[in-house]
């Protein structure tokens, strides 16, 4: 039913896309070809409210839940309506992630043995340090949305890694909801992946969806790792969310230190990048995916059969992002990426006529 009633949210709301103001018009930096409604996101929102109230699922989660992810969802809907500035998202995200910490007691109040001296307890900064993290999840679902596919097939997999965790501990009813949220993502997937019939997504995600699953995610990632709850270590969170974690650590590091904003548009993520050395986003696409899912494998595996300590698990995870940062750079390199700009220099069209979105996000 999740997927039935995405699919018709879907169907209708393209149709009355440029009524309602949500087509994706090719300008400046966005480089596909033709308008696109940026209603995947509201469709699959709609989907899984919907499904989970029929179904009775609405009492397995925290009301928090529910009244932050719409406001999440309405504050992205807005938004692609009529781009506004950062701080009213901000502020909504911060509201959000508030609601999760005072109404539903999703606090981080430990890391765990990250530095393999005892526990790394936060006392008072428990609070920022959980507000924090819940805007970096959003933030890096949102950037990661540059390619078509890319952040909904992150997103499924990291859902049905939170999935296992749940399943696992006996929360049948929290496994089954965001299985409901996993079916409404195959449906988008189905309109938003090229395929050998369509170049093009018919659909986009838009700034809605990506900050509506961007909140669900954080929302798993902190209420499991939560000392109240102890149904993952922190650090498992890390692995579950890698490549998106990544992207937006290192976008955010890089721009800070060029004295430019944080959410300014550039070719820099990695998708670009690989799209540079002359990848089509069909096979992009299904790249990062796999290493990402290896990452989540890793981390599961951990949490269940391994049990390497979290010190361990973070200096791998450590290791492996100082890995990911040279291999961006080598690549950056044979692009001649202008360093100050983040963009090609003016005549190499290597990153050209790959229908790049580029968004700021």
């Amino acid at each position: 039913m999740a997927g039935v009633v995405t699919a018709l949210f879907i169907l209708l709301l393209a149709r009355f896309a440029k009524r309602l103001s949500l087509l994706d018009t090719p300008h400046g930096h966005k480089q596909h070809k033709q308008q696109t409604p940026v209603v995947g996101g509201i469709a699959l929102a709609l989907g899984f409210f919907i499904s989970a109230g029929i179904g009775g699922y609405w009492p397995a989660v925290s009301p928090a839940f529910w009244l932050a992810s719409a406001m999440l969802l309405a504050t992205g809907v807005l938004d692609d309506m009529r781009e506004f500035g950062s701080r009213p998202k901000f502020i909504i995200q911060i509201a959000g992630a508030l609601m999760m910490v005072y109404w539903a007691g999703g606090l981080l109040t430990d890391l765990g043995d990250l530095f393999g001296f005892g526990y790394v307890q936060l006392g008072w900064a428990a609070v920022p340090f959980t507000v924090f993290g819940v805007i970096g999840v959003i933030n890096a679902i949102n950037m990661i949305d540059g390619i078509d596919g890319l952040a909904g097939a992150l997103g499924l997999a990291s859902l049905l890694g939170f999935a296992v965790i749940a399943q696992s501990a006996g929360l049948a009813g929290q496994a089954e909801l965001i299985l409901l949220l996993a079916a409404t993502l195959v449906v988008f997937l189905g309109f938003n992946l090229r395929t050998p019939w369509r170049s093009q997504a018919a659909i986009f995600l838009g700034n809605a969806g990506s900050l509506f699953l961007g909140f669900v995610l954080a929302w798993y990632a902190v209420t499991f790792a939560s000392p109240s709850t102890g149904l993952m270590q922190p650090v498992t969170a890390l692995w579950l969310l890698a490549i998106p974690l990544f992207d937006a650590v290192r976008m955010t590091g890089k721009r800070l230190c060029r004295g430019r904003n944080p959410f300014a548009a550039d070719r820099e993520h990695l998708h670009h990048l690989l799209m540079g050395l002359g990848m089509p986003v069909s096979r992009v696409v299904p790249l990062v995916l796999v290493v990402h899912c290896g990452f989540i494998a890793l981390g599961l595996a951990n949490e269940f059969w391994l049990h390497w300590p979290a010190h361990g698990m973070y200096l791998g995870f450590l290791l492996v992002f100082a890995g990911y940062v040279v291999l961006l750079r080598w690549i950056q390199a044979r692009l001649a990426v202008d360093p100050t700009t983040g963009f090609p220099p003016p005549g190499c069209n290597r990153l050209k006529n790959n229908n790049i979105r580029v968004k700021s996000s």
